[in-house]
């Protein structure tokens, strides 16, 4: 990996009145900004903004580690929060639209901050991707991503990118794929985040459920031999099948999304896609439970049931001599158990004996 400290010898002191927020951080994947203004509001809402206003009015501008700034433009490509937070500082306007207060007795404006000048993102890139991938500053999965991705639209190299990061590759992989199925279905206006019902964008959703083969032959993706899929992954044939994951993952106006929570939404929601049946009825009625109720291997829950009932009832077993008190409504349910089990029972004893039928049936036949 790359040394991610930087080298205080490189450092100079600029005006901060002269740098520029950058509009295009990864910090805010979520969101296009027109002018600085949307980006600091955005940045009051989301990364606690006001916090640091109110240490620097307090105690003071501190150059703990520099701003990374790109040399020709004067974009702030690492530092974005602290400049959101000294620009309010020094516009009373500022201070208007984002709701946060600067004190009369506030420590004095910086004349100056300490900067590390760069010709490019992709210099800073091993600096700010450790910190905020596997440092102390970490970004959400969303902006991670983004990131990446950016990388490795320069530098195609999943290993190399994901050693740099400091994270594992198969987790890089993820975060990057399902970016650019993200990134995809926003371009050609077949979802929009700002519409989701969700609260928060649970971009794990997404990324987790591209992982399984039954969302992956659904959307048609195809990934390269290092497991990376293309920038543009999901064919123009299959836009309406992406506008139908996304929108059931996440809600559009109309549409609620169908996923309450990863587990088990989320599985049910793949195994409907791999059944051609469920997924009819998924796409006629927009109900995860009935369709899932057409996919579900029924042998194998049935199975999955009767192994949790005896674990359950050899513990109700041991503690029956010294737990039962006489409750009437527990000898009840004790009596409920003891007939479903025997008609568990005999069910289960009619097809055995049904196949048994059939056997003796083509034995007959062979003869």
């Amino acid at each position: 990996m790359l040394n991610a400290t930087p080298n205080t010898r490189d450092d100079v002191f600029l005006d901060p009145r002269d740098l520029k927020l950058d509009l295009q951080n990864p910090r805010m994947p979520d969101s296009h900004f027109n002018d600085e203004l949307e980006a600091i509001l955005y940045l009051v809402d989301t990364a606690d903004v006001s916090e640091l206003v109110q240490s620097i009015t307090t105690s003071g501008w501190f150059d703990y580690e520099p701003l990374i700034v790109l040399r020709d433009s004067r974009v702030v490509v690492e530092g974005n929060r602290r400049m959101a937070a000294l620009r309010i500082i020094g516009s009373p306007e500022l201070q208007a639209e984002s709701g946060i207060s600067v004190p009369e007795d506030a420590a004095p404006y910086p004349d100056e901050v300490r900067v590390r000048l760069v010709e490019s993102k992709r210099e800073a890139r091993s600096f700010i991707g450790f910190k905020h991938i596997n440092g102390a500053f970490k970004w959400d999965s969303l902006a991670k991503a983004r990131f990446a991705a950016e990388w490795l639209a320069d530098e195609p190299d999943v290993r190399k990118v994901s050693q740099e990061l400091g994270d594992n590759h198969s987790t890089i992989l993820r975060l990057v794929n399902g970016w650019r199925v993200l990134e995809q279905a926003e371009d050609e206006g077949l979802f929009d985040r700002s519409k989701s019902d969700k609260r928060v964008f649970a971009f794990s959703h997404l990324y987790t459920g591209l992982t399984r083969p039954g969302m992956r032959d659904y959307l048609e993706l195809e990934a390269g031999e290092d497991g990376l899929l293309p920038e543009k992954p999901i064919k123009q044939a299959r836009y309406q099948e992406l506008r139908r994951v996304t929108s059931w993952l996440y809600g559009q106006p109309g549409e609620p999304s169908i996923i309450r929570s990863q587990n088990p939404d989320l599985k049910r929601l793949v195994e409907v896609l791999a059944n051609s049946r469920a997924l009819s009825t998924l796409e006629r009625t927009r109900d995860l439970t009935k369709s899932y109720d057409e996919a579900e291997d029924k042998t194998a829950r049935f199975a999955e049931i009767v192994y949790g009932v005896v674990d359950d009832l050899e513990q109700a077993l041991v503690l029956a001599s010294q737990g039962y008190d006489g409750d009437s409504e527990v000898r009840k349910t004790v009596g409920d158990i003891s007939r479903t089990a025997r008609a568990i029972n005999l069910l289960v004893k009619q097809y055995d004996e049904q196949q048994a039928a059939a056997l003796r049936g083509d034995d007959e036949e062979d003869d």
